[in-house]
């Protein structure tokens, strides 16, 4: 790794540490959701999981995704993931949640070597970056999840910490 791509990623680290941290209080504090419009498909994308392998979206197309943007040095990040590994054992194959996480390769292995992820865990930088601009416009933190249904468009996009109530709300908006 160059001096380049550490600056990068200090500076991505505190520029989504910073963002998420304000998104995070103002969903805390107001509740808020940002709501995509019906008519904005899920892109495709290809980005390695944990293991190294290179997945595609349409690995999922037909099923209802979660589509999870997330960062190991994200505390909130790091507390909704258990709700997502319940999400994932509680609706089985009809649901698919997907964790992209903006990070290191090495960090995301590291972390998830204790975590115990049933889902497929996608890792990228400056690729997991521009998807993420693709699913939210203009975001500026971490985290933020996406809701996609069986025919792939994303009803809703969450920022900030996802709860079990707000988990339960998009989803039966979806099933």
């Amino acid at each position: 790794m160059n001096a380049r791509q550490v600056l990068f990623g200090v500076v991505l680290a505190l520029a989504s540490g910073v963002g998420g941290y304000f998104a995070y209080d103002a969903a805390r504090t107001s509740n808020k959701d940002t709501t995509v419009s019906a008519t904005a498909a899920l892109p495709d994308f290809s980005l390695p999981d944990i293991g190294g392998l290179l997945r595609q979206s349409s690995e999922w197309e037909g099923k209802v995704r979660v589509v999870n943007f997330w960062a190991t040095w994200c505390p909130p990040c790091r507390r909704e993931i258990p709700l997502l590994i319940q999400l994932q054992s509680e609706y089985g194959g009809d649901l698919q949640i997907i964790g992209v996480a903006i990070d290191d390769m090495q960090a995301v292995r590291d972390y998830a070597a204790t975590t115990g992820f049933n889902y497929p865990v996608l890792v990228g930088q400056q690729e997991a970056v521009e998807l993420g601009n693709q699913v939210l416009q203009d975001w500026i933190g971490l985290p933020f999840t996406a809701f996609v249904n069986s025919e792939g468009k994303v009803l809703r996009v969450h920022v900030g910490e996802l709860h079990r109530q707000q988990a339960d709300k998009f989803l039966r908006e979806i099933f």
